[in-house]
């Protein structure tokens, strides 16, 4: 039942995305796809797979406990959270509690996952800022 219930919710958003795709309004300067091409193609798939889904199930799934559930959702609510204080405390700082986190819920000693966040937030910000070129959210101390 979950395989199928997947499909049907898949189904109304694949659904929904070839109506949003058909009432882009398209230019007089575009390439031979156009605007629409891509999306058609996503929907396609998205269609195909849910129909897939909804006829063919694998198996009856077991759910996990509601404390997997509540750790799922606590992880989706910590993105919401970085998104949200980004442009506040800047991308190291904000990268570094989030990969903190992530490192210490995948398993991590709370200092080890410290480390881990710093060593990754600075990284990636020297690519992106001084190698690439490119700008990252930054806070009032300039980094």
């Amino acid at each position: 039942m979950t395989d199928r219930t997947l499909g049907i919710i898949i189904l109304l958003i694949s659904i929904f995305y070839i109506y949003a795709t058909s009432i882009i309004q398209i230019s007089f300067i575009s390439d031979t796809i156009g605007p629409k091409g891509f999306p058609y193609i996503i929907a396609f798939f998205l269609f195909g797979s849910s129909i897939w889904l909804i006829f063919f199930p694998k198996f009856q799934a077991t759910w996990p406990k509601t404390k997997k559930i509540i750790e799922v959702l606590a992880t989706a609510a910590i993105f919401f959270l970085y998104a949200f204080v980004l442009p506040y405390l800047g991308f190291v700082a904000s990268t570094i509690l989030l990969t903190t986190y992530i490192s210490w819920k995948m398993g991590a000693v709370i200092l080890i996952a410290f480390i881990y966040g710093i060593i990754i937030s600075i990284t990636i910000f020297i690519l992106f800022n001084y190698v690439l070129g490119l700008s990252l959210a930054k806070n009032y101390l300039g980094f």
